[in-house]
């Protein structure tokens, strides 16, 4: 009987839908999907996920913390702005935020963030703003403590400290303009023009109904209107026909770039819209006809990224990130961010990472802390070969026979992923394998998506860079080993300490780096060959050439030099540094193993290597054969 009321249900309401507009919102998508009867339990199991909570109505249970608003908290902005306050209140079942002593008072319509942190929404004329303020939960989904912090305080403060007015400058800071693109379901924006005021209005899905402030059903899915599959109608991400799709699916919101108003201009948006046809990205479609993603990093609507311009250094950029990773090259396996994210539902693992994997016929029970995500894949092959997968499956009794090839790849000689000894997680793949940088919440709580390590040659190498950003960050360092306290406090520091988490150019930061480099190095080997009296430069030819799996290079240095031997393919490219520092008079025999800086094996083919020492400077080629 329930199955017969819920077909007849969906039957009448079928040409209510079919001229409704094009994206109905997730109710729609309700009637079927919350009873495994018709169509599955997605709905329901979404209901719990991050998607589903990215905004809430304002509520007792929703707010977060509730403390504040009830004692009248008053938040500084800092001295910056004079310290000026962003003052707490909370009157029967309704929440606001004054904006300075004697300012105005908004309504709190919608709190926005769900897992690390919470931000709020008000409501000024037709356009909804983010106030400047953001509570840092003490972990993810863990509401038990935190902290304040400002956000963005210069779009609501001048720098005296008074409220800035409510002008064409500050409506250009709008969520509606600028956010509500990637955080609500079947969107569309209008530009206002009334006299000398601009200003832009969104609509979302069912009359803007706040149940479809979310990343719904169809933001990933497509417009409800037809089930017919394919880009007109709703889809099926897995079945999207190509790899870029799928990724697209998940890229037209985790991304940095502006909409589509032409080639070379920034867009006035900072999600997929093509502003010429007024058209609005649904999957299916091609991404970059909405986005502008070739403006280079650090520049106007392009990423922000650290000074490698591969490095995200803001949030939402794994897309980007994703796109020039070796994952995406896998040429054995379609790697999607649906192999590692499971998007219907909230997870025991966080950030919805999928807590099973099927590889082939193998299913595994998979954790990104003990390494069990990784290895599902990786084991049996590259430098995992001898770990099987049977030990994948059962972690914790073959926890020491894991960590002894662990340990030989990533040159440690302590495996605790789990971190049971404060060893800040050493040898979770992980840890080394997406860099924990920038901050959102906490500092250096967002995991770069390249899965490349940063090498701390590069903080030594952009040591000169002061904008965007001071100097660069390196893996070793932002994992484990700047100011080791807390979860890594047995970390070694190597007897550096430095507070200033934002510069990484400070003579601590290089002294660091510099230690760390000559460890990261270990997989080449120089050795200086005693009793040579060199009396100029000189590069030998390698040897043996071609060769498989090492190779040799003799170097002469007639005086105390600095010496740099790098590694180029063919195109140019750099793979590896396998010598840089200053050296003795002396000849010395560089041992390079086929590996790039990040400690992967190059494929076969033609390699040249270049050394510069002083004013000298030779190149030779050489051939890699497997």
């Amino acid at each position: 009987m329930k199955l017969i009321t819920s077909l007849l249900t969906l039957i009448l309401l079928l040409p209510l839908f079919a001229y409704a507009q094009n994206y109905a919102g997730s109710q729609y998508c309700q009637t079927c999907h919350s009873n495994s009867a018709i169509g599955g339990t997605q709905y329901t199991i979404w209901e719990k996920s991050l998607h589903s909570k990215i905004h809430l109505v304002a509520t007792d249970s929703s707010i977060r913390p509730l403390n504040s608003f009830v004692s009248g908290e008053q938040i500084s902005m800092g001295s910056s702005y004079n310290n000026a306050k962003v003052i707490l209140s909370k009157n029967g079942t309704d929440f606001f935020a004054q904006i300075g002593v004697g300012g105005t008072t908004y309504k709190i319509t919608y709190t926005y963030g769900y897992g690390w942190k919470q931000r709020y929404l008000v409501k000024i004329d037709t356009s909804y703003y983010m106030l400047p303020i953001q509570y840092n939960l003490v972990k993810y989904l863990d509401n038990s403590s935190g902290s304040w912090a400002s956000y963005n305080t210069g779009n609501w403060f001048n720098s005296d400290g008074t409220p800035k007015p409510i002008n064409n400058t500050f409506r250009s800071k709008s969520w509606d303009k600028n956010c509500m693109g990637c955080h609500v379901t079947g969107y569309t924006v209008e530009k206002v023009v009334q006299n000398n005021d601009t200003s832009w209005v969104g609509k979302w899905a069912n009359n803007s109904s706040g149940l479809n402030m979310t990343v719904g059903c169809e933001a990933c899915h497509g417009p409800s209107q037809s089930h017919s599959g394919g880009p007109s109608g709703t889809v099926n991400p897995n079945n999207l026909p190509t790899k870029e799709m799928k990724l697209e699916v998940c890229g037209q919101c985790h991304n940095r770039s502006s909409s589509w108003r032409g080639a070379g201009l920034v867009g006035t948006h900072e999600y997929p819209k093509d502003e010429i046809n007024n058209r609005y990205f649904k999957p299916g479609d091609t991404l970059a006809h909405f986005l502008n993603l070739a403006t280079p990093g650090n520049q106007t609507g392009g990423p922000g990224t650290w000074p490698d311009l591969k490095s995200a250094r803001q949030h939402h950029q794994q897309y980007q990130e994703m796109l020039g990773s070796k994952h995406y090259d896998n040429a054995f396996v379609e790697i999607t961010c649906f192999t590692c994210h499971v998007s219907h539902k909230e997870t025991p693992n966080k950030h919805q990472i999928v807590d099973t994997m099927r590889v082939s016929s193998d299913v595994f029970a998979v954790k990104n802390e003990d390494n069990t995500l990784c290895l599902s894949c990786h084991a049996t092959h590259g430098p995992f070969a001898t770990i099987p997968k049977a030990w994948v499956k059962n972690p914790t009794v073959y926890h020491d026979s894991i960590g002894a090839v662990v340990n030989q790849h990533s040159k440690h000689n302590l495996y605790d992923p789990l971190n049971t000894m404060t060893s800040g997680g050493l040898g979770r793949c992980s840890n080394c394998h997406m860099t924990r940088t920038a901050t959102t919440a906490r500092s250096y709580d967002i995991a770069t998506h390249t899965f490349s390590l940063v090498s701390p040659y590069n903080t030594i190498q952009y040591a000169g860079v002061t904008t965007p950003t001071q100097g660069m960050l390196n893996t070793c360092a932002s994992a484990c080993h700047r100011n080791p306290s807390g979860s890594t406090a047995a970390a070694p520091s190597f007897g550096i300490y430095d507070s200033t988490l934002t510069k990484w150019n400070e003579a601590s930061d290089l002294a660091l780096a510099d230690t760390l480099w000559r460890y990261y190095q270990t997989w080449v080997s120089v050795k200086e060959i005693t009793h040579a009296v060199p009396v100029s430069f000189s590069l030998s030819q390698n040897y043996p050439n071609p060769f498989n799996p090492s190779t040799r290079i003799t170097i002469e240095i007639p005086k105390q030099s600095s010496a740099r031997l790098v590694i180029y393919n063919v195109n140019g490219e750099k793979i590896a540094t396998v010598m840089d520092d200053v050296y003795n008079k002396g000849r010395y025999e560089v041992t390079w193993s086929g590996k790039d800086d990040f400690g992967f094996p190059v494929s076969s083919g033609i390699y040249f290597y270049k050394l510069e020492a002083g004013t000298f400077t030779m190149a030779k080629k050489m051939l890699l054969l497997k």
